[in-house]
């Protein structure tokens, strides 16, 4: 049996340990990034979806076996036999999935690749960039039925979706050998790395802008939040219907919204029984925390709410007619 065929033979052996340890890593960052980054939702923050892929043998015997830089051993030099990825919109969005990477019991993590010590240290230069960590687990461990040896290597990678775009793009013509690198591709790369980072900058500004522009909003959302929770015992599911709401009733928020609202629905409890209900019939406005803030339009000017009302009429009679209003 050659070297290349003994090399495969383990590896098939062994392939079902490394995508459970894959899938292993990818589930327990997932789920302590939820716990980071909420009320964003993982599919919201996380660009394209995590899944362990296992290298191609003929690819691992590549890279094994037929490069310039020989392995001194290896099957166990070779650490991305598995891998997953993490794709982010910014790259301070890389941040959180790093913090609860390195978090976690039970594996060691060493960073493979950091762009940000890379442009550090070469802050003229333009090449690929990402976060690149190996983890390995620290013991022994059964994942699925499945032994996971200690030591079994995977590679994650955490990324920008520009960042994926340019590894996409250049994956088989700068850093692979099937095509030779000519010196134009080299300098139309380095511009394109360049025009990303430029691209990224612009990506943080705006989303600064942005947060500033939305904060006053999301925290009358999030104190409304608090007293719909209280009163109906039930989580709010703000929308874009929120935003209309808002973007109505915003300019009329006095500072004490939130006494107003809870001495609204400590005089009229009925109105938690009729929120209740359209939860239960699966209308979505009465899921918005801002709900409050239409049933205080109508409290105090009765149909006359009509006229800053964002929907159509149709959409707030029942609402006026749980405060014994119509519009008519």
């Amino acid at each position: 049996m050659t070297k290349e065929e003994e090399f495969l033979a383990r590896w098939s052996r062994e392939k079902d340990a490394y995508l459970a340890w894959g899938q292993h890593i990818s589930d327990r960052i997932i789920e302590v990034l939820a716990e980071k980054i909420a009320p964003v939702s993982v599919d919201y923050y996380l660009k394209t979806k995590v899944l362990p892929r296992l290298k191609d043998d003929l690819k691992l015997v590549t890279k094994a076996f037929f490069r310039n830089k020989p392995y001194a051993h290896p099957y166990d030099d070779i650490t991305d036999k598995v891998g997953t990825r993490f794709v982010v919109l910014r790259g301070t969005e890389i941040r959180p999935i790093v913090d609860a990477l390195v978090s976690m019991k039970g594996w060691t993590s060493s960073k493979d690749r950091d762009y940000e010590e890379e442009q550090n240290k070469n802050p003229v230069t333009f090449e690929y960039a990402a976060v690149h960590f190996v983890i390995r687990p620290v013991a022994d461990q059964m994942i699925g039925g499945i032994l996971v040896p200690a030591g079994t290597p995977c590679e994650v990678q955490i990324k920008t979706i520009l960042q994926h775009a340019y590894s996409e793009l250049t994956h088989d013509t700068i850093y692979k050998p099937q095509i030779r690198a000519t010196p134009a591709m080299q300098r139309n790369a380095a511009k394109a790395m360049a025009l990303l980072e430029a691209t990224n900058d612009y990506f943080e500004k705006v989303a600064e802008q942005v947060t500033a522009a939305v904060s006053a909003v999301r925290e009358i959302t999030s104190a409304l939040s608090g007293v719909y929770r209280e009163a109906t015992g039930l989580e709010p599911s703000p929308s874009l219907l929120e935003g209309l709401l808002l973007e109505a009733y915003e300019p009329m928020v006095g500072s004490d919204y939130v006494v107003q609202a809870q001495g609204l629905l400590t005089e009229k409890p009925f109105l938690v029984d009729r929120i209740r209900s359209g939860v239960q019939h699966c209308n979505p406005l009465f899921s918005q925390p801002s709900i409050l803030l239409a049933y205080l339009d109508i409290a105090t000017r009765g149909r006359k709410a009509l006229t800053d009302w964002p929907l159509t009429e149709d959409e707030m009679e029942p609402l006026l007619n749980h405060l014994g209003e119509s519009r008519f």
